[in-house]
């Protein structure tokens, strides 16, 4: 379901994202205990950066992150050490895929959704779409008119069907 293109809602392209597809590919997740990092940018600004480690040891499957986090308003700085638990599901032909557990507390309970990636928002904390309302640009900007051509009197269904 689309978002009226004023959502207050913050996107999922507006926040720090890190996915364990990345980790993949970067070889992470080859065994072990490997350590890491990465950097993200905005219009060839940098914008932030963390540090991490991955642990796939049997029975230990972490993900530790490391990383300063400063309050826009105030500009106070805050060491953060933390760590969310990787699973793993196997795969159809061999192998399998990691996923990582949200560590967010709602409600008084940690999330722990399997979630392929984790976002930093208007938080401090890595969690997932859900625990922080995200939505997806596309979503926001789908229904862009839709309230122009209701004043207009054409439903949005007949508007689609009139302007492809």
């Amino acid at each position: 379901m689309g978002r009226w293109s004023y959502s207050s809602r913050l996107t999922i392209e507006e926040c720090k994202t890190i996915t364990a597809k990345f980790l993949n590919k970067h070889h992470y997740f080859d065994g072990g205990v490997r350590s890491g990092g990465m950097n993200w940018s905005r219009n060839g600004e940098k914008t932030g950066s963390i540090s991490f480690m991955v642990s796939t040891v049997e029975g230990d499957e972490y993900i530790r992150f490391q990383y300063t986090q400063t309050d826009r308003n105030t500009n106070e700085k805050t060491e953060l050490d933390y760590q969310t638990r990787l699973v793993w599901t196997p795969c159809h032909f061999g192998g399998h895929r990691w996923w990582f557990t949200c560590p967010i507390m709602v409600n008084g309970c940690v999330c722990g959704h399997r979630v392929g990636s984790l976002h930093i928002g208007r938080g401090k904390y890595f969690g997932c779409r859900h625990c922080y309302n995200l939505t997806y640009e596309s979503s926001k900007e789908s229904h862009k008119f839709d309230r122009l051509f209701l004043k207009m009197g054409v439903s949005p269904k007949m508007a689609n069907k009139l302007f492809k």
